[in-house]
């Protein structure tokens, strides 16, 4: 009787260390889960530091110039709008015009949704650029690549105001 005991015991035992145990396929889960959840808060935090549309809001001495959210700019046009205008998806990317007749020229004419950065002076994608706009003028409008091409822009304009009013 004592040894069906003992022998009972010890298959439980082997049960027991065999449910704890940490597979392969546990392993795995476990890592593509934290790759995912880094890479999410990488890519929210980027958001963050570079790309925020109410970032640059500088005003001084008639040169205001503003980060402008890509959906109040007539892409066609290069106007600013304040209203909500329509616009046309061509892939992932949505190009805004204020009327239909400037969405049907942006989805027929490719060579439309392009500017060039007047820093590096490369081709930009209208959808994907950082928008800049001089306050006190609506038909100023300028496309960046990135927010720091953006702010070195504005320091360029400063600094030529300066020069002039010298």
């Amino acid at each position: 009787m004592y040894q069906k005991r003992a022998y009972r015991n010890k298959n439980v035992k082997k049960e027991i260390s065999q449910k704890n145990k940490i597979t392969k396929r546990d392993t795995i889960i476990a890592l593509i889960s934290f790759l995912g959840i880094f890479l999410a808060a990488a890519f929210f935090a980027y958001r963050m530091m570079f790309i925020n549309p109410s970032e640059i809001h500088q005003a001084d001495n008639n040169l205001a110039y503003q980060i402008v959210p890509n959906n109040e700019v007539c892409m066609l046009n290069n106007t600013y709008r304040t209203e909500a205008i329509p616009f046309v998806l061509i892939g992932k990317h949505a190009y805004f015009g204020c009327c239909n007749s400037c969405t049907d020229r942006l989805l027929k004419n490719p060579e439309e949704r392009y500017a060039i950065d007047p820093i590096t002076e490369v081709e930009v994608d209208k959808s994907m650029a950082i928008i800049l706009r001089k306050v006190d003028n609506d038909s100023s409008i300028y496309y960046f690549n990135t927010t720091h091409n953006a702010k070195t822009f504005m320091i360029r304009e400063k600094k030529n105001q300066k020069t002039e009013q010298i």
